[in-house]
């Protein structure tokens, strides 16, 4: 249908073409496309902002054990190291007390290593084993990301709900203090040192 201005233009309405339609229909499609992906990818962030589940001490565990265990050796006039490893024996923290011995950090670091290694051995336990039959422990000894290996006492895993979240080492006292210092920062975060 056609209809003359005064100014003797013409303007046809007709029907849209096929083409327009196509493209009409197209960016509809588009848009639907760019909103589903909007959409997935907004899901996407907030599954990354929700919590995980992590079986390892966090930073935040490992700074509360280690204020704990230097607290305990302050109060019995001790100075200690304490080393607290992940389960897959990376070192989380490790402190060194005033006046403690110069290698005893390394040397917490060696129990606690030996205990995740061994899947969360008590260094009692890891001492036994030890004496049992040492040649257990002849090839382990570049094992640990340089790291030494000491199956001694001094050492416990942590466990929660029967996860191994990692393990304290301590030294610079005698085995009997060092445990029991060890264990009671353990407990004392609600965590256990057996499965």
């Amino acid at each position: 249908m056609c209809h003359e201005e005064e100014t003797s233009l013409k303007f046809c309405l007709s029907a849209p073409s096929n083409k327009a339609v196509l493209v009409t229909l197209l960016g509809a499609a588009c848009l639907v496309f760019l909103s589903d992906v909007r959409a997935a990818d907004t899901a996407q962030a907030q599954q990354a902002a929700a919590p995980i589940t992590s079986y390892s001490l966090s930073v935040m565990q490992a700074t509360k054990l280690v204020e704990i265990a230097t607290a305990t050796a302050q109060s019995r006039h001790l100075a200690m190291s304490f080393a607290v490893l992940d389960p897959g024996g990376h070192l989380i923290m490790a402190v060194r007390m005033d006046g403690a011995p110069f290698a005893s950090v390394d040397f917490a670091r060696g129990k606690a290593f030996a205990s995740v290694a061994l899947g969360g051995q008590s260094g009692a336990t890891l001492e036994q084993r030890f004496k049992d039959d040492p040649s257990e422990y002849s090839n382990v000894s570049g094992a640990g990301y340089f790291a030494p290996f000491l199956p001694a006492r001094g050492v416990f895993p942590v466990f929660v709900d029967g996860h191994l979240l990692g393990a304290v080492g301590a030294s610079g006292a005698p085995s009997e203090i060092d445990d029991q210092v060890v264990k009671g920062a353990i407990e004392a975060i609600g965590a256990t040192t057996v499965r």
